[in-house]
């Protein structure tokens, strides 16, 4: 029995000293005397989640619940996928959810917690955990998975949007199971176990979000559920949909940024039809004045880009941080400019390239993104200044972060469907690391005159299915990468010496069932790269198929991707660039 105490409070110190993150509370010290197991950690004066939700009547916010979910979920979604070796919590509950004086998250208590094996699936005959919260799939299996903890953040989430306990006094209460049939029966049942602090008009569908990301992660399919750090994205842009809400609520107001209009007609016209009204309430995003931007681009004097859309200027802001300003040749209505800033400035993720502002003094507004210093996958692929090299461990993390921005985009149907619809080469920027930003406007799901007016797309990406139908889905922006994988692996332009690389590529892959013969060269070197090119190419026509309803989802594409990282690095594949970590892993 002693021994048992030991090893299980041997095993909580491990685990929980390998964790450094600003959402988890820190281990200080701990004594492990004969009569004495004692964990030292820092002070959290707010007290846990289920004090703040069941112990009082004090309000809170949407907003501060929002940023409570988010920030246990980064805790989360750190310890799953940013860590040498993964950790599973294995009690994930409001007791254990810590709160300092300002509701920041502390996640807490770690003894149920377990270190993860990279290349194994862990089952266990000791199932442990608190009643309400428990994975069905683990009591039932034993299986050790961080999908267990994605079940209990559901419940959760849940709490946290209708304030109901999901257990009392140890026991299970309803709360799950009543909001899963009530979502069964349609919205206005879900909407009725809302919390009415919180549930008024203006925020239901924020709430509706919150309710079906809540019902993905406790779905008994353990597959089914989503990554943790999928569900840290969605909730950081539900969030921010949050804020614009708000923002939207003090439109109407005077605004600060007209009084510096008032002697000039011709500038708060154009701000005025521009939709500045609208804009200038929108969260993240900086309104530049017209002057402002001469003195930023050195009066427009670096180009560093020309093409059908316009012009691209070099500039800096604020302590010398480059930025490029766009200046369009043409303006979109103004309905579709206002909408596709706004989706902008609702999007964060590492891998699409951020809108810092615009401008809306001048007739045609003006954008300003961040810069990215080696240009686009297109000029490294196909640039006529010699060949960039690019090894394929570049070319699958390029491909991955690339689903991966898109994945998180088209999560974003909670809400409403956002997608791309000009997923090019030329549309995917990489930074100095040559780490993959995904560029150009995101929309609101188009219809067949939307697409025309807004974007100036390349035939050769277009889904033949948008075409025919004029219906433009996530699924188009699917085909679109399927082509771009294409460009990956060949090295070849989508037309090249007057022949269709998808047609050609196609072909060798009926006649073969390889794409190896068009493989580049210059990675096609070694066994280990061709199998990893395989399942690239294999996984590009997955995309590119004619119906619609067999290509994947974004989020199995980046899934897939990830995976095939991972078996990179596994086998040791990985060219010289990785060696180190390959032999640091124990590979």
């Amino acid at each position: 029995m002693r021994q048992n105490l030991t090893e299980g409070f041997g095993k909580e110190i491990i685990v929980h000293c390998q964790i450094n993150h600003r959402n988890v509370v820190r281990l200080l010290g701990y004594c492990m005397e004969e009569n004495a197991f004692i964990i030292v950690t820092e002070y959290v004066s707010g007290g846990s989640l289920r004090d703040l939700l069941h112990g009082s009547n004090n309000p809170i916010s949407l907003d501060e619940r929002l940023r409570i979910a988010v920030e246990c979920a980064d805790a989360l979604g750190y310890m799953h996928s940013s860590m040498y070796q993964p950790i599973v919590h294995g009690d994930i509950k409001p007791d254990n959810i810590l709160l300092d004086s300002k509701l920041g998250v502390k996640l807490s208590d770690f003894g149920l917690s377990r270190l993860l094996s990279l290349d194994k699936t862990q089952y266990t005959m000791y199932v442990a955990g608190s009643r309400g919260y428990m994975d069905p799939e683990y009591i039932e299996t034993g299986r050790v998975d961080p999908k267990s903890d994605v079940y209990s953040f559901g419940v959760v989430l849940l709490e946290l949007i209708t304030r109901a306990k999901a257990s009392e006094n140890g026991f299970s209460s309803s709360l799950k199971r009543n909001f899963t049939d009530a979502i069964r029966k349609g919205k206005k049942e879900a909407r009725k176990m809302f919390d009415t602090e919180i549930a008024n008009d203006k925020y239901i569908r924020i709430l509706d979000g919150i309710g079906n990301l809540a019902s993905e992660c406790f779905t008994k399919g353990i597959k089914e559920r989503p990554e943790m750090k999928n569900v840290q994205e969605r909730l950081q842009w539900l969030r921010r949909a949050l804020h614009h809400e708000q923002a939207q609520e003090k439109v109407g107001q005077k605004s600060s940024i007209l009084d510096i209009f008032n002697g000039n007609n011709a500038r708060r016209k154009h701000f005025d039809r521009n939709g500045g009204l609208i804009l200038q309430g929108t969260s993240g995003l900086s309104i530049f004045s017209q002057q402002s931007l001469e003195k930023i681009t050195r009066n427009y004097s670096i180009v560093v880009g020309r093409g059908s859309f316009g012009c691209l200027y070099m500039g800096w802001v604020d302590d010398n941080t480059r930025v490029v300003v766009k200046r369009p040749i043409t303006s979109q209505a103004v309905r579709d400019f206002v909408n596709s800033v706004q989706s902008a400035c609702s999007i964060s993720h590492k891998n699409i390239i951020r809108l810092v502002g615009c401008c809306l003094e001048t007739a045609v507004p003006m954008f300003v993104y961040e810069f990215a210093a080696n240009g686009s996958l297109y000029d490294v692929l196909h640039g006529n200044n010699g060949k960039c090299r690019l090894p394929l461990d570049s070319r699958l993390n390029i491909a991955t972060g690339s689903a991966e921005a898109l994945a998180y985009v088209h999560s974003m149907r909670l809400i409403t469907e956002i997608v791309h619809g000009n997923i090019t080469s030329d549309n995917i920027l990489l930074d100095h690391n040559f780490l993959p930003k995904v560029s150009g406007s995101f929309f609101k799901s188009l219809n067949v005159e939307s697409l025309y007016e807004v974007v100036a797309f390349d035939i050769a990406y277009v889904d033949p299915g948008y075409l025919r139908t004029g219906v433009f889905t996530a699924k188009s922006d699917v085909y679109s990468f399927g082509i771009v994988l294409l460009e990956l692996i060949t090295r070849k332009k989508q037309i090249h010496e007057n022949h269709s690389l998808l047609i050609n590529y196609m072909k060798v892959w009926k006649e073969e069932n390889s794409g190896k013969a068009m493989f580049d060269k210059e990675i096609a070197v070694e066994e280990g790269n061709i199998v990893i090119l395989e399942e690239m190419g294999k996984l590009a026509v997955e995309c590119l198929r004619e119906d619609v309803e067999e290509r994947p989802e974004m989020v199995e594409v980046a899934e897939r991707l990830q995976n095939l990282k991972r078996d990179w690095k596994g086998e040791g594949f990985c060219g010289s660039s990785h060696s180190e970590e390959a032999t640091g892993s124990g590979h």
